[in-house]
């Protein structure tokens, strides 16, 4: 189990810790108290952002920075006399208010995943709550978890997965935050981020900064013409996609692409990452 209680001590206040003792006694002995003490978590326990850094238990891995002590608190009573059960999850969520839901959301990613899993990322996709698509999507190694321990059988194949990265550009959220997503990248994904983007550019509208980025990952129809579209973009954020995708593309053909850019860009931090292409695709 995913153990974050120090952190809790670190960031919370002495009495935060205290009301966290007496909680976990209540909630392990009587686990039908449960649904008491959760709303009162965020006034108690308090909403302290915790110190940053990866920690990890088995197959679990948690950016600790994105995690309140809140979050640490429901995680905590949720376990306090075992693995919740799953219909105890569904109802905190289906029940509870915008920090209830992302508290039950934030503990999904350290559990064990479930049917439930693939029902709550399934309502992380439909949601119009941008916080509560961070909570169950970012931060964590979740997605790619529940695809690779659970898939189908939980309800959360890679179509289901192919939607929650969609919803991330739709609500531009940072691709590096969903951990591991892009192990499960595939082209079908590529032609839907491609062509979401198309339809915004035709709108006039804002494009994801990591679609280029997500589409090298697994490069499809039109992926490589993107991309060197990308280097000539005016938002920087944009180019530096660009090339970070195409020197992930690795190609000795597109060199001399790079070079030309290369010899026009003045971002110091784009020209390193085109210098490094350059020499990776002369080898």
């Amino acid at each position: 189990m995913l153990a974050l209680r120090d952190l809790f001590d670190a960031a919370a206040t002495p009495e935060a810790s205290a009301w966290l003792d007496g909680a976990l006694r209540t909630a392990a002995e009587d686990p039908q108290r449960i649904p008491v003490l959760f709303p009162q978590i965020p006034r108690r326990a308090g909403r302290q952002y915790l110190a940053g850094g990866l920690r990890e238990a088995g197959a679990v891995r948690v950016e600790t920075g994105a995690w309140r002590t809140c979050d640490v608190a429901g995680l905590a009573i949720l376990t306090a006399s075992g693995i919740p059960a799953e219909e105890l999850l569904a109802d905190l969520h289906d029940r509870g208010d915008l920090e209830e839901r992302t508290m039950v959301l934030r503990a999904l990613a350290a559990l064990p995943t479930r049917p439930v899993t693939g029902r709550l990322l399934g309502e992380v996709q439909r949601t119009n709550q941008v916080v509560h698509v961070a909570a169950g999507a970012l931060d964590s190694n979740i997605l790619a978890r529940t695809l690779d321990e659970g898939g189908d059988a939980v309800g959360f194949g890679i179509d289901e997965f192919n939607r929650l990265m969609l919803k991330l550009a739709f609500v531009d959220l940072p691709l590096a935050r969903a951990i591991d997503a892009m192990r499960h990248a595939n082209a079908e994904l590529s032609r839907m981020l491609q062509g979401l983007a198309t339809e915004r550019e035709a709108a006039g509208r804002k494009v994801w900064h990591d679609t280029n980025r997500a589409i090298a990952c697994a490069p499809t129809e039109g992926t490589v013409a993107r991309l060197l579209g990308g280097l000539e973009h005016g938002d920087d954020h944009h180019r530096l996609a660009a090339a970070e995708g195409l020197a992930r593309l690795d190609r000795d053909d597109l060199r001399q692409f790079l070079r030309e850019r290369l010899a026009r860009e003045n971002l110091p931090r784009i020209r390193d990452v085109l210098e490094r292409a350059v020499k990776t695709a002369a080898r």
